[in-house]
């Protein structure tokens, strides 16, 4: 089985694919473009947007689109297509912007930066609660944050320090959002990619992408890898459930800095991807709607 090209949109940069159940579109940014995309499954159709930041994770909320982007975080109504700005990053280095980010099980937004030019090891961890502050999270500062995703019943919490080619869990105090128990779930030296994001199944496995191996990799919660997806594009960015069964993995993919002949060679890279799997996602969290 192999993933099939469901959207050839060509994004620099796709990233953050967030299915929408109530109207059964899946959307994701092209974070380098500052664009919204949108792809409706039952028709092949695709629309995009045009963003006033550089959004990089995106998360449902009462009918419009939460957004991070930037160093700030901001809300979007695609009907009307108006955008709010609800907050900004303070502290953070000029050179930093937004990067992966999701739903924890109390609604609140967590997410990373990243130095943009992706050289300095300058990326932080936050929270964005409904109530409108944004905290720092007390992790490690890394060189690239991805994949921000939480087990079925909260209490793990995965992340991936990309450069490192590591993916990491941590044991979740829901009561208090703390984090203990850091530990390497998986590295991905041997695949030879760089893990980027991730989506959790109903199992509690975790399907990660890995950046510049043309893999998505499905892992137990034991860290053993039980399935690989090849495609045909070199860097998958990340993944999302979707369709009424929510049994269709969505991938996101980039062209950012390949060249030429590597795109001669991947003509889809930056594409929408499509593959039916066995196992049924989860619901996406909704921004301020605790678990």
């Amino acid at each position: 089985m192999t993933p099939e090209c469901v959207a050839p949109t060509g994004c620099t940069l796709g990233e953050g694919p967030l299915w929408s159940p109530s109207e059964g579109f899946l959307w994701w940014v092209d974070i380098k473009r500052a664009k919204l995309h949108r792809f409706n499954p039952r028709t092949g159709n695709t629309r995009r947007y045009d963003l006033p930041i550089r959004a990089s994770t995106i998360a449902l909320h009462d009918g419009s689109i939460l957004m991070a982007g930037d160093q700030e975080i901001g809300v979007y109504d695609p009907s009307t297509e108006a955008y709010e700005r609800l907050a900004v990053l303070q502290g953070e280095p000029e050179t930093n912007r937004t990067n992966d980010g999701g739903i924890a099980p109390d609604g609140s937004l967590w997410f990373g930066t990243m130095d943009d030019a992706g050289k300095a090891a300058q990326g932080n961890y936050y929270k964005f609660s409904p109530g409108g502050t944004v905290e720092a999270l007390r992790l490690p500062s890394v060189l690239m944050t991805n994949t921000f995703q939480f087990s079925p019943d909260g209490t793990k919490f995965y992340t991936c320090d990309s450069a490192e080619q590591e993916i990491l869990s941590f044991d979740h105090e829901q009561e208090t959002g703390k984090l203990t128990g850091r530990k390497v779930l998986a590295d991905t030296f041997e695949l030879a990619g760089y893990p980027d994001g991730s989506a959790i199944d109903s199992e509690g496995c975790l399907w990660t992408c890995l950046w510049d191996a043309s893999r998505v990799i499905r892992l137990t919660p034991e860290g053993e890898i039980d399935r690989i997806i090849v495609l045909a594009a070199t860097r998958p960015t990340s993944v999302a459930f979707g369709d009424e069964d929510l049994k269709t993995l969505f991938i996101t993919t980039a062209r950012a800095g390949l060249s030429f002949p590597q795109l001669d060679a991947r003509p889809l890279s930056g594409s929408l991807f499509a593959i039916r799997v066995e196992v049924p996602g989860l619901p996406p969290r909704e921004f301020g709607k605790s678990l």
